[in-house]
């Protein structure tokens, strides 16, 4: 299991990701959306998931990679990326997978767009060289939802970003202290890091993200040789392992009420099932039998 964690994040397949930020919205029951990435018809492709049906709606039905999607918070749009200009780019589309639009150009391998609550800004990662000059490394960039004022958020080794519910923080993973990833919170304007956990995952598949009330972090950490989804408070502190699956748990994502989790448990590394399971660990079920392993096939749960 050691040695194919570490492939994973060798060639990529295991990077840190993210869940789409989910915000507070109306009291009542969440939507029962929830956008997954899926190889069912070879290529990856993004499907809209009704987790009470277990209906799958295909968004994107492209040849080419389609990954990382994220709702708008009015959740009448998706971000996500794409190579279907031969270069990994964000993109934009209507809910029901109309109106693409392209935001990003070049190749870079622009990827894991993360939408802020007040809809006015897309954040992402990019490939950018290290202080080495070795072009894997990963920042963090925002800007405006048609592509403009794009800017750097932040130094290097900055991936994946998640907003928190009241836009004023990006919560990532990074590499920078060594040893593996851990997760880190910026300011979103000033791009001031503080560290938040200690433990440091070597594999990779991090995916944070916050809890709709800003109270709790979620993401993916090394547990031996397992990677397991982990819980705290927002300040790093009362760390809690919320599953013990062994193998692989991790494309996490928050319902909007903060109830429920959605994410994927691949027990040998090549498939498993996409699972929905209570906030504190408990309820577990299928929602899909089996999925293969997709590199960005994060889980998003619409918005109210």
């Amino acid at each position: 299991m050691r040695r194919f964690l570490i492939g994973l994040a060798l060639f990529g397949l295991a990077g840190p990701l993210l869940t789409a930020p989910v915000v507070n919205g109306p009291k009542g029951p969440p939507p029962d959306e929830v956008l997954v990435v899926s190889a069912r018809s070879g290529q990856p492709q993004i499907y809209e998931l009704n987790v009470k049906t277990k209906a799958l709606r295909n968004l994107t039905n492209d040849a080419s990679t389609n990954s990382y999607p994220a709702w708008s918070p009015d959740g009448k749009r998706i971000a996500f990326a794409s190579d279907r200009d031969g270069d990994m780019n964000i993109y934009v589309m209507d809910a029901d997978g109309k109106n693409v639009q392209q935001l990003t150009r070049g190749n870079e391998r622009s990827r894991c767009p993360a939408w802020s609550p007040d809809g006015k800004r897309i954040a992402f990662g990019r490939s950018v060289p290290d202080p080495n000059g070795n072009p894997l490394s990963c920042g963090v960039f925002v800007m405006d939802p048609d592509g403009g004022n794009l800017r750097r958020v932040g130094d290097q080794d900055a991936w994946n970003p998640a907003w928190s519910p009241d836009g004023t923080k990006l919560l990532f993973a990074s590499k920078r202290d060594g040893g593996g990833f851990r997760i880190y919170e910026m300011d979103a304007d000033r791009g001031d890091v503080r560290q938040l956990t200690e433990h440091a995952n070597p594999y990779g598949s991090v995916y944070p993200c916050y809890s709709p009330d800003g109270k709790k972090i979620l993401w993916t950490d090394g547990d031996d040789d397992a990677l397991e989804l982990h819980v705290a408070d927002a300040d790093g502190k009362n760390v809690h392992k919320l599953t013990k699956e062994g193998g692989m748990s991790t494309f996490a994502s928050w319902s909007p009420d903060g109830k429920a989790i959605v994410f994927q448990h691949l027990p040998n590394g090549e498939g498993g099932p996409l699972l929905i399971m209570n906030a504190d660990g408990t309820g577990r079920r299928e929602l899909i039998d089996n999925e293969p392993l997709i590199t960005g096939a994060r889980t998003a749960w619409k918005p109210r």
